[in-house]
Formats: structure tokens, sequence, C-alpha cells
């Protein structure tokens, strides 16, 4: 491992554009441990265009630190230089589900037109992603583009769908994220359904919130925004629960 302990911010951002595959991870590593942020995204672009071309059996691990650092990095020029990267007609098609996961942790606005062809790609790690990455687009992924991923065979793929519908109100996304909630409730269940809440979400919401204390805080504060006066009844039920 690399001595990077007496570089400073700008030694180590000098060193990643030429990393040798020893140095790299622990270079972008500095750079989130440090918040180095803005000043290291020309260095991290700079890393992924060296290897240009590469990767055709799969990332290298000088591209994963790229794009991956580039992701958690969270600014807006981080983000910017992440969509030129996936928006390059050059990107290598087995680099796409890394890029598009990339995407997603960096909670990036891509064309719609372009999700939405990616919502029937083959892999369905790449499907997931666009589902996730539908919640961003501009123009909006129509609605009937998004009711494909109901009947998707992977369960990853339909609970982003479900997700995503249900954080656009699409009624038709209720059936399943009730199963979800009944399931494996998560966070993001949770949100999907407190867009589109009504008594028999409300209640079904309550009884999860008995089950699961874990997401006892999030479900009492979405039933109090919504506003809805039922929703107040199970509120001061929940609170009375340790």
């Amino acid at each position: 491992m690399p001595d990077v302990e007496g570089l400073d911010d700008q030694e180590i951002v000098a060193r990643i554009p030429s990393a040798s595959v020893a140095q790299v991870q622990v270079l972008c590593d500095q750079v989130l441990a440090r918040g180095i942020g803005d000043d290291a995204v020309p260095a991290l672009e700079a890393l992924w265009k060296r290897f240009f071309g590469f990767g055709i059996s799969g990332p290298l691990r000088e591209q994963r630190c790229a794009l991956n650092t580039l992701a958690k990095v969270g600014t807006q020029s981080s983000r910017q230089a992440l969509a030129r990267i996936i928006d390059s007609p050059d990107l290598i098609d087995v680099l796409l589900p890394l890029a598009l996961e990339c995407a997603t942790e960096a909670n990036l606005a891509l064309s719609g037109q372009r999700v939405t062809c990616w919502l029937e790609d083959s892999r369905s790690a790449v499907r997931a992603c666009a589902f996730v990455l539908a919640r961003n687009c501009t123009p909006a992924v129509p609605k009937y583009e998004l009711e494909k991923g109901l009947h998707d065979p992977e369960g990853s793929v339909r609970r982003a769908c479900l997700t995503t519908m249900g954080l656009f109100g699409h009624e038709g996304a209720k059936p399943g994220l009730l199963a979800e909630l009944e399931k494996g409730p998560t966070s993001e269940i949770v949100t999907a359904l407190a867009g589109m809440v009504d008594d028999d979400i409300i209640t079904r919401l309550g009884r999860c919130a008995m089950k699961h204390a874990r997401l006892r805080e999030q479900i009492v504060e979405e039933l109090v925004c919504s506003g809805e006066p039922r929703a107040h009844k199970v509120v001061e039920r929940l609170k009375g629960l340790k």
C-alpha cells in the first residue's frame, strides 16, 4: 500500500491520472476521506479517459475507482463529469451496469429517452438502475413504459419499478407495494406508499410501524405529513409504543 499520509491534497490529486493499479484505490479513498471534492474531478475524469477503450471483459479497477469516486464526491461538478461519461457514445456496453449503478448513487438526472431504452435491457442490473433513474428524468419516462417493470422476472427490478411508480403516485403500483411492505419492508417502500396515501395504506403503514421499530419514526413522519384525519389517529397510537 503506497504511503500517502505525507502528501498534501494537491499531491494526491496530481497522482490520480497516472496512478498504478496498486495506488489508485488508496488515492481515491483519500479524495473522499479528506473531502477534496471538486478539485479532484478533473483528475478523476482524466483517470477514466486514460483507460478509454479498455474494460471489454469487465471494468478495470482504475475505471471502477474513477466512477465510484465521482459518484461519492456528490457535487454538481462531479455529477456533470459522470453524466458526460455515461452520455458518451463511446462508452463500452459492458461498462454500462457499473456506470448506471454510480449514476443512481449520484442521483443523476439523465435523458428520459435514454433511460427508457434501458428499461428493457437484457441485464437485470441495468433495468433496475433504469427504473431508479426514471425518477429524475427530463422529459419524464411515460407511465406505460414504467408499467412494463411490474411483470419483470427479477425481484430487484420489480421493486425498483414499484417504488418509482409509487413516488409518482401511480395507483397501479399499490398492490405490489403493499405486498412488498408485508414481505420485506424498507424505507423506500414506505416513502413510495406515502406518496399515494389513502385509508388502506395508512392502516397498513401503521401495522408495519408496530412490527418494525426501525421504520417507526419514518412512518410516523410520513403519516403526519399526509395530513389525513385517519393518519392522525394512527400516529397517536404509534406514539404510545416504546
